[in-house]
């Protein structure tokens, strides 16, 4: 399971580079986010096992592709400052699906959680669309992706969660650091502070999904894959808003 996982992220990863690549293009990164974004909407609920998956995949779909549309083509003081009110919506959705579901319904509480898990996740990772519009844009691509999969690599062995969660973020951060060589206008201790929270995400996301054993499916994979992907995006996008002060 962790071979896949790495293999799905490291085609979605790929493309990612080649669309940011594409300054003329930058559609592109959206539409590819989009895909993301729904591909995570259609699996996340079943990764975690709900019991009603379909309305918070379809809440999920919608409010991840509206941040998407909103930080193209309706950004406010940032990119991602629409953001928080697509959130706030979608949290509120959410709790209304459960309370339609009835109060006999199972699992409503898990379905909040969930729900609102997959909402942040989604809508934050529109931040790989915003970024085709930033100046660091493609350096920001490429070295989180280049962490992600180092990080990624140590992850797919058998060593113990404690292990891995030391070797990735120090792999990824160096990563990181080195690719910041690379004409791309970004200095190495920014490289290397992206590849850090990257490793750091790579390696909580593989022992929580170690624990819980949700990754089992295709949907389990997908759904792993894609939420490190997006999540990763809105990480490196937001240390970057902080590290421009700098």
């Amino acid at each position: 399971m962790r071979i896949k996982v790495l293999f799905s992220g490291l085609v979605a990863a790929a493309l990612l580079v080649i669309a940011a690549s594409l300054d003329s293009m930058s559609w592109l990164m959206g539409v590819l986010t989009a895909v993301l974004q729904l591909i995570f909407a259609y699996t996340w609920p079943r990764m975690v096992r709900s019991d009603a998956p379909w309305p918070i995949t379809i809440i999920l779909a919608l409010c991840s592709l509206a941040a998407t549309a909103l930080a193209m083509f309706l950004p406010g003081g940032s990119m991602m400052s629409h953001s928080v009110e697509v959130i706030a919506v979608g949290v509120l959705l959410v709790f209304i699906s459960q309370v339609l579901r009835g109060a006999e319904a199972e699992g409503r509480l898990a379905g909040v959680v969930s729900g609102v898990t997959g909402i942040v996740l989604g809508v934050l990772g529109s931040a790989w669309a915003a970024s085709a519009y930033a100046p660091y844009g493609f350096g920001l691509t490429v070295i989180t992706v280049v962490a992600l999969l180092g990080a990624g690599a140590v992850s797919a062995t058998r060593l113990p969660n404690r292990m891995t969660m030391i070797l990735a973020p120090v792999v990824a951060a160096a990563l990181g650091a080195a690719s910041s060589a690379l004409p791309m206008d970004l200095l190495w201790y920014q490289g290397a502070i992206l590849g850090l929270l990257a490793g750091l995400l790579v390696g909580s996301l593989r022992a929580l999904a170690l624990v819980s054993r949700s990754v089992r499916n295709l949907s389990g994979i997908l759904g792993l894959a894609c939420a490190i992907l997006l999540m990763s995006g809105a990480v490196s996008w937001y240390a970057m808003e902080v590290l421009a002060f700098i």
